[in-house]
């Protein structure tokens, strides 16, 4: 009983979109400022996808026990307490370090089977350490393949062309993924941009374990809470890379919580041409309930989640508790209105917190916005309108 309770699909995907989709006829929509759900085979098939991603990464996950669960609760506690002492909680944006370009680095040439071009494949030392006295400091530099950052590249013999830096999300972080999920040869080829691709903390060469990303699925938020901060900083010492190496345009996109890590950076960095947020995830806390297995959800009270504490101690990696440095004519969003692992109220956070810029609301979910035909000419107008690339 306790196992079909796992395995329930969280949510209620058919149900709920059902739901929306007679709220829809009635000319309702279940999300304020958001485009109701017209529910197609294609719009329900996409959603239960999402929701099949989910039961995915709960079975890995699987159900903590309650001394694991007790342990981060007190882990949190300790960094929220830390955190409030060095005033981060009230400037969450003191809590990231200022990176430097990288002294040292190499570039490997690199080939996709059947493919005749080569990307580049760029490694250089991450240099992130947590603040002294930072709960889970030791533990997060145990990780050794994480100490060195990469990224794949796709560079033209002109340095000077435009640069487009592409932030994955979870679970990604290979190249032949990051290449497909960002249509990189069209960037590249098409559009003449030059790309680069950061591989996010503990995913694809950077990963302890078989799963790229696998870490993040513990009880242990604090690894979320130092992903998104050394994410950040890796991508921050990306673009002196870049800078350095004669890049003067440079855009920024990222893909659910590779959107999460572009908000925090366009929080931070000044000189950004745009910045593009994909299928956004901006509210940890409440995409951790979102997606909680039933099992946990039946019994939240024996596990004593403390979601305020949560809440709190992701504070200072929080994109809503930072302004962003682009003007609102440069920051877009795209997002699902079937999406059922980021849910739209998720990216509707991000447009309010914006200032309501631009924003493309497809029909579709998480997992199948790859192949969501709108989505390419959506970034490829605000690449233009934002000056990026010539309109």
């Amino acid at each position: 009983m306790e196992l079909l309770k796992l395995l329930s699909v969280p949510g209620g995907t058919m149900g709920s979109l059902l739901t929306e989709g007679w709220r829809a006829v009635h000319g309702e929509t279940a999300y304020r400022d958001v485009p109701p759900v017209h529910p197609s085979p294609l719009v329900v098939g996409s959603a239960v996808l999402d929701r099949a991603f989910t039961l995915a990464m709960n079975l890995l996950s699987g159900v903590p026990g309650t001394q694991a669960v007790r342990r981060g609760h007190h882990e949190l506690e300790r960094a929220a307490q830390f955190f409030e002492e060095q005033g981060w909680l009230v400037d969450p944006a003191a809590y990231h370090q200022e990176p430097d370009a990288p002294d040292t680095w190499e570039l490997a040439e690199r080939r996709l089977l059947r493919q005749r071009a080569p990307y580049l494949q760029l490694s250089f030392p991450s240099g992130f350490r947590p603040a002294a006295h930072h709960p889970a400091r030791e533990r997060w530099l145990d990780h050794e393949a994480n100490a060195t950052a990469h990224a794949w590249v796709l560079e033209h013999p002109e340095r000077d062309r435009p640069w487009l830096v592409c932030v994955h999300g979870f679970s990604m972080g290979a190249a032949p993924v990051n290449l497909y999920a960002f249509e990189a040869l069209w960037l590249h080829r098409v559009l003449g941009l030059n790309v680069a691709m950061p591989v996010l903390p503990l995913h694809g060469p950077r990963a302890s374990g078989r799963l790229s990303g696998g870490e993040l699925l513990s009880i242990d938020y604090l690894n979320m809470v130092l992903t998104f901060a050394q994410g950040t900083w890796d991508v921050r010492r990306l673009l002196r890379w870049i800078r350095a190496r004669g890049g003067e345009r440079i855009g920024l996109t990222g893909q659910s919580m590779g959107a999460y890590t572009s908000a925090l950076v366009a929080s931070l960095e000044d000189d950004l041409e745009c910045v593009i947020a994909g299928i956004p995830v901006v509210d940890f806390p409440r995409a951790v309930r979102d997606n909680m297995p039933r099992l946990i959800r039946e019994y939240e009270q024996e596990f004593e989640l403390d979601w305020e504490l949560l809440r709190r101690a992701t504070h200072v990696v929080s994109p809503l508790a930072l302004e962003p440095r682009l003007p609102r004519e440069r920051r877009f969003i795209y997002a699902g209105v079937a999406d059922r692992v980021a849910r739209p109220d998720q990216a509707r956070a991000l447009w309010r917190h914006w200032e309501e810029p631009e924003i493309h609301w497809f029909s579709g979910s998480h997992v199948g916005a790859r192949w969501v035909r709108s989505i390419a000419a959506f970034v490829e107008r605000s690449l233009r309108a934002s000056g990026l690339l010539e309109a």
